[in-house]
Order: C-alpha cells, then sequence, then structure tokens
C-alpha cells in the first residue's frame, strides 16, 4: 500500500476518499496527530511518500525522530525533493542522526576546538616580523621624501602598510 504524508496550512482541504492514504498535518502542530495515526495504519512493505525533509518536523531532532520510526516500521520511504535517500532510507537515517550529534556537539561550548598557543608566543595568527636594522635609514629616507611608502618598504622586504604601521608607531613613541 502507498502512503503519503506532508504538513500544509490547512489540513482539512483533501477529499475525503484520501483520508485514507493521505495524512496531512497543520504546520505548526507540534502533536502531528496525523502523523501519529499513520504510524498505526502502515505497514512493513508499505511506502510512505514525502514531499521534503522538512515535512518530519522543525528541528533536524524531529526529523530524526521521525525517520527512524518510520524505519523501524519496516516501510518504504520515498523523499521526493531528495530521490537518493529512498535508495537506502537506513543509511540516510544515519546520516541524518550524524548531522543532527554534530550540530548539537557544535553548539555545546565545551565541545568547541579551542586555539591553543605555545609558550612565549603572542597567540593564533602570525609572528610579528621583526624591525629590520636598516629600518631607521629607510625611514629616515622616507621622512625626508626621497622614498615613498611603497618604495621604502620593498628595500625593507615588507608590504608598504607594515613599513607604514612601523612607522606609526614610531611617530607615536
Amino acid at each position: 500500500m502507498e502512503y503519503s504524508y506532508m504538513r500544509v496550512a490547512e489540513a482539512d482541504k483533501y477529499p475525503a476518499e484520501l483520508k485514507n492514504t493521505v495524512f496531512a498535518d497543520t504546520r505548526g502542530d507540534p502533536e502531528s496527530p496525523e502523523f501519529q495515526r499513520l504510524l498505526t495504519v502502515i505497514q512493513p512493505n508499505d511506502s510512505v511518500h514525502i514531499p521534503t525533509l522538512t515535512d518530519l518536523g522543525s528541528s533536524l531532532a524531529q526529523v530524526c525522530e521521525k525517520w527512524q520510526q518510520l524505519l523501524d516500521l519496516g516501510v518504504r520511504i520515498w523523499l521526493l525533493d531528495c530521490p537518493a535517500a529512498g535508495k537506502d532510507p537506513a543509511v540516510f537515517g544515519e546520516l541524518l542522526q550524524y548531522i543532527s550529534y554534530s550540530q548539537k556537539r557544535f553548539k555545546n561550548p565545551k565541545h568547541r576546538t579551542v586555539i591553543r598557543t605555545k609558550p612565549g608566543s603572542s597567540g593564533p595568527g602570525r609572528r610579528r616580523i621583526e624591525l629590520p636594522e636598516q629600518f631607521a635609514q629607510v625611514y629616515e629616507d622616507y621622512r625626508e621624501g626621497r622614498l615613498n611608502s611603497r618604495e621604502a618598504g620593498e628595500s625593507l622586504n615588507v608590504s608598504h602598510t607594515t613599513f607604514l604601521r612601523w612607522s606609526r608607531q614610531l611617530d607615536e613613541a
């Protein structure tokens, strides 16, 4: 037997003759009474057609739970907007559970990756470039207008923005 399950804006829009094959819950109804009724009607080896994964729930945990309930009954699940899910629903269910687990783990601040720094380092990121020995002479040429910031940076093998930052720090000191 083939059944359909979906969430719609208004569940009463289907003709009476479809009530036994089309199960439609109203969006936002946390109880999902039609899904519960579907679970009582459906038999092993029956098919359930679901238009989209979000019809099973508003959160990934709800989707995983309902997917597993259908798998436990031994039914074939056809996810209409993802045909690959119908090829091996058990593997797809495991994938959903893994994504749900990863999402919960990522949200938990205890499990986030912490960037650790080596002793003596200033923190994450690149090391600071030390002032070259010839900086004083190049800075003097820059101040007197013999070099612009790009030429000064090139002569020190750094970018012009690094040279300007060093110059600004020297001027502020």
